[in-house]
């Protein structure tokens, strides 16, 4: 009799003194292949990813020139900023969620940013490529 109270009065305290933990699921760096269509490395956000990405789009100062942004070769980089980032600049203003690295192959590296109206926005990239190759353990140029 004495065992039986003990389980009932163990088990009551631990259903009392449980908690309850919300798990949030981790953000991933997506590095994308277009000749291959398919998603070739994953890389966990990390406070370092973020605060680069975000100086650098903190940066954007003129729009993207060329006509069609869209390239079948190189890599697209999607970087999921947790916590969001706000954006007040010349040329943009608008919270971003996520930015998308294009880096072609024979061709200038840029931004895609869609704003808050999910309009798509296209800037020059002025970061340092071969940085954020090193930071995602990723070879993103030839060069």
């Amino acid at each position: 009799m004495k065992k039986k109270i003990l389980v009932v009065m163990l088990l009551f305290i631990m259903i009392l003194h449980s908690t309850v933990v919300f798990a949030e699921g981790f953000k991933y760096v997506e590095i994308f292949d277009p000749k291959k269509d398919e998603v070739v490395k994953l890389v966990q956000l990390n406070g370092e990813i973020h605060d680069m990405v975000a100086s650098w789009i903190n940066d954007v100062d003129d729009i993207y020139g060329k006509s069609d942004p869209i390239t079948n070769d190189g890599y697209a980089i999607r970087v999921p900023l947790d916590p969001p980032v706000k954006i007040q600049g010349k040329c943009i203003n608008t919270l971003v969620d996520d930015v998308y690295i294009i880096v072609p192959e024979k061709d200038v590296p840029f931004f895609i940013i869609f704003d808050s109206e999910k309009k798509l926005l296209c800037y020059p990239f002025k970061g340092n490529i071969n940085k954020l190759s090193r930071v995602l353990d990723f070879k993103l140029k030839n060069s």
